[in-house]
Order: C-alpha cells, then structure tokens, then sequence
C-alpha cells in the first residue's frame, strides 16, 4: 500500500512540475505568474519527500529503488504530457525506452 501511495504521490508531483517547467509554451498564464509556479514547489517538494520515505519503507531502507522507480515514473509521465500538449508522436526510439522504463519498474518491485 506504502509504495501504491508513494507513486501515486510523486505522479502528482511530476505533473506540477512538467506544468511548471514547460507551462510556459502552452500559456501566457505560465509565463506572467511565474512567480506563483516557484511557490507551489514549496509544497511539492513536501510531497515529494514523504513520496520517498514510502519508497524506502517499502524496500527496507535500500535507496536505489528510490532512484530507479522515481526516474522511471518521470520519463512515463513525461512522454504523455509532451505527447498530449505538443502533439510529439511516439516513435520506436520512444515505444523502446517506454517499455525499458516500464521493465525497470517491474524488476524493482518484484525482485526482492
């Protein structure tokens, strides 16, 4: 359960965060209110931390896993916002890396 909430969790931070990065090309709200987008890391950043102590709860105090799964769900996430906002198509270099990512995600939960 720890680690269902902890990737839920640091989805929700990597939204914000590709809105706050990349924002600034789908809106002009984005580039006129910046200063309220480094407010909101604020919070992010909170969520994010306790995202992470769940992980390494789960995996018994290992810290890659933290590091694998994290850089994992970042590239998903990434790739559907770019594809939905920008329109970038998926190519087989992506498809391939996709399906690396979601190989990696695997073998870190299930290889104890």
């Amino acid at each position: 359960m720890k680690l269902i909430l902890a990737i839920i969790l640091l989805s929700l931070v990597y939204i914000i965060g590709w809105y706050q990065i990349h924002g600034q090309f789908l809106s002009e709200w984005f580039k006129k209110y910046e200063y309220y987008l480094i407010w909101i890391s604020v919070p992010s950043t909170l969520i994010s931390i306790r995202a992470i102590k769940l992980i390494n709860e789960h995996f018994n105090g290992l810290i890659w896993p933290n590091r694998i799964l994290t850089f994992s769900i970042g590239i998903v996430l990434f790739t559907v916002l770019t594809s939905y906002h920008f329109g970038e198509k998926l190519n087989l270099k992506t498809l391939t890396l996709l399906c690396l990512c979601a190989s990696i995600v695997i073998l870190q939960i299930f290889w104890k």
